[in-house]
């Protein structure tokens, strides 16, 4: 099935995920810390707290109980990290990755592959037989579905996906990857899906407002208030043509506009016409420029200087608590963030330049990511998707 946006839950759907979200933040709990964070009831609270054990959510760490204190209500809760996990699949212009995460975000085991060339549906089906036989060699946890994200304009509600550089034109990929491997399938942007791990595993439960700025072959935006994503009318925004100068060609004909001049594709093709390297590989230019190369570290200090510009200019619009930092383009060349933050600095206008900060979750941010597409449903829906997942199983 398609994982889709669910109607408002009712009463003890509401209040499953209430108990999983403050055990998710708080925890371990007791079941009367519990009471005390959400309001409510202690039965009403006994009732979720079994439920969630009951499925495999939650266990009891009665090691940890204070000493001196007596009766169940003080043995704390938390997530049972042991029993579920969320595969992930993201689907790059260049490279495909897939992984598998548990209940904290923690990336168990991830794969790349090269993206598979040819129709959408011959890729999908290609991708679909790498991730079951991942998952074969991986058994021991229950896979609860998995989270699909890619570039491109998506469409989540009806799991669509168009992505112009694969060619590909309002793609069922989500009810394809479904068929091909039998578990729920949520689809979304990879920006958003970057930006949803943030809000439950990095800055959001921290802050109040947060924009995620994602750099490599693409670029993009996501912001959220209240851990929330703001998703307007057909989904993110686009920041491919931010004007900041220069003299990139974009496709669209102008130049200056912001994806074609930091894309890594620009930045080596650059370093070609230069000589400094022989073909069109970033990771060419950064080992260049690691051995001394003058001119391979000057196209990618002027990346790196075109990124902190837009990033000042982009949180001058949204004026958020935090902004991260995600990509290859930002995060592989480290030595190259403090010609970023510079940039930044120089060009925001509001007080406060020490608000940046790059993702913690490290090179895998892209499988970890998708993970977190399911992870985020699960956790909004513990019991309904859980539900779903079985009875595909059982199919």
């Amino acid at each position: 099935m398609i994982e889709t946006p669910r109607a408002r839950p009712g009463v003890r759907a509401a209040n499953a995920a209430a108990v999983l979200a403050v055990i998710r933040r708080e925890g371990p709990l007791s079941r009367a810390a519990i009471g005390q964070h959400t309001g409510l009831s202690m039965p009403t609270v006994s009732r979720q707290v079994a439920a969630l054990m009951d499925v495999g959510l939650l266990r009891e760490f009665p090691d940890l109980v204070p000493a001196g204190a007596i009766g169940r209500p003080r043995v704390p809760i938390a997530l049972d990290e042991t029993v579920f996990a969320a595969c992930g699949v993201h689907i790059g212009v260049s490279t495909t990755t897939y992984g598998l995460a548990d209940l904290h975000g923690t990336l168990l085991d991830s794969e790349e592959i090269p993206t598979p060339g040819g129709s959408a549906e011959d890729a999908l089906a290609h991708i679909a037989g790498k991730v079951r036989a991942f998952l074969r060699r991986r058994a021991g946890r229950t896979v609860v579905g998995i989270g699909l994200a890619s570039g491109g304009l998506v469409d989540a509600a009806r799991g669509l996906l168009d992505h112009e550089r694969l060619g590909w034109h309002r793609v069922p990929a989500a009810e394809l990857l479904h068929r091909a491997t039998g578990l729920p399938v949520h689809l979304d942007g990879h920006v958003a899906a970057m930006a949803n791990a943030e809000l439950l595993f990095g800055w959001g439960p921290r802050v109040s407002s947060l924009l995620y700025f994602y750099a490599r072959e693409v670029v993009g935006i996501a912001f959220a208030v209240d851990g929330a994503l703001h998703r307007g009318p057909g989904g993110g925004g686009s920041i491919a043509h931010l004007p900041i100068g220069g003299d990139a060609r974009c496709p669209c004909g102008a130049t200056g506009c912001l994806e074609a001049t930091v894309a890594d594709r620009t930045v080596a093709e650059r370093a070609v016409r230069a000589g400094v390297v022989a073909e069109p590989d970033i990771r060419l230019v950064r080992s260049a420029a690691r051995r001394g190369d003058g001119t391979a570290g000057r196209l990618l200090v002027e990346r790196a200087t075109a990124l902190g510009r837009a990033v000042g200019l982009l949180r001058d619009a949204f004026n958020p608590d935090r902004v991260v930092l995600g990509g290859q383009a930002i995060t592989d060349p480290a030595e190259r963030l403090p010609d970023l933050l510079r940039a930044f600095a120089d060009t925001t206008t509001l007080p406060g330049a020490d608000i940046v900060s790059v993702t913690r979750l490290g090179p895998a941010l892209q499988a970890t990511a998708a993970c977190t597409g399911l992870l985020n449903r699960l956790f909004d829906h513990p019991l309904d998707l859980l539900d779903d997942a079985r009875k595909a199983t059982a199919r």
